[in-house]
Order: C-alpha cells, then structure tokens, then sequence
C-alpha cells in the first residue's frame, strides 16, 4: 500500500481506482453502519474518496494508507452530522420566527388601519401636509415647493393638524411607528 500512496500523491488515477476497488466496500460498510441509511452511506463513501483525492498531497507513508482513509471517513461523517446538526437548528429558529413574522405583519397592519382612522379626520391639505412632514420627513420647504403654499401656512397646518390630532391618544405612538413601517 506504500506505494499506492506514494502514487496518489503525484496524482496518479489509475492507483486511486485501484485504491478505490479494495477500499470502497469497507469504507460504505462503516458510513451504512453508522448511518442506517444505503442512499447516505453511497453519498458520504462518495464524498470520503474525493477527499482522499483532494488532499492526497497531505497523505503520509508513516502510515497505513487504510487508517488515513478511515481518518478522512471519519471526518467526513463528523461534517455530516455537524450539517445535519445545523440544518435542523435552522429549520427549528425558521419555524419559530414564523409565528413572529405573522404577528408583526398584523401589528403592522392595525397600526396602518388605525392611523388611517386618526388621519382621517383632518381636511384634505392638512392630511397631506401632515403625512409629507411627519411620515414621510419632508422639510416645510420641500412640502410649500410641492404644494405651491408658503412655509408658513405648511408650519400653520402641522400645528392645526396635531391639535386636532390630540384628542387621539394613540396617534403619537403612530407617528414614531409610522417611520419605520
């Protein structure tokens, strides 16, 4: 086997099909023993060999060339279980934000409805003048440059806006939350 070693190393492929014809059948037998599974054992004795090929650079002659490739297998199901491991937390923290996600978009949307309630109340420019300033964080200038008024009268309808408001007690807390949806 020494020499099948030293032939891998200089990338020889006729010694790694040879490698793989006696070694292929121990190699499966120790994945299907650990795994219970003939599809997975096929996959990680698969995945073991073109590790064998990959880092055949890395083999050593102090050593049996079966330990080394029985060292690469059981790596190669130590990255198995350690996918598995992850896969599954991935899958447990998805289903778990789903529940969040749905409830935040509901949040979302009573805020929506709600704020459409407290705004309507107000007059057609005063809304609008009220929704560019406070929601959408145009300056007053910005707001008398879009709707051809001075930026007195768009100061004037802001405050208007947030007496007539005020009666409403949840409509501060909306126009924070507003920003951000």
């Amino acid at each position: 086997m020494l020499s099948y070693i030293h032939n891998l190393k200089s990338g020889n492929h006729e010694s790694f099909e040879i490698v793989f014809k006696l070694s292929h059948k121990k190699v499966y037998g120790y994945f299907f023993k650990k795994t219970n599974d003939e599809d997975m054992a096929q996959e990680l004795t698969q995945l073991a060999f073109i590790k064998l090929w990959n880092f055949r650079h890395t083999l050593s002659e102090e050593h049996e060339l079966d330990v080394q490739l029985f060292r690469i297998a059981r790596t190669t199901l130590l990255d198995y279980f350690k996918k598995l491991s992850n896969d599954e937390r991935n899958l447990k923290l998805y289903y778990n934000s789903i529940p969040e996600a749905s409830a935040e978009q509901n949040q979302k949307f009573e805020i929506n409805q709600q704020l459409e309630v407290a705004l309507s109340v107000l007059p057609p420019t005063r809304k609008k003048v009220f929704i560019l300033s406070r929601l959408q964080g145009y300056s007053y200038k910005e707001i008398s440059e879009q709707l051809a008024i001075s930026p007195r009268t768009v100061e004037k309808h802001i405050s208007l806006a947030i007496k007539q408001l005020d009666g409403c007690a949840y409509v501060p807390v909306f126009i924070l939350l507003a920003k951000f949806l």
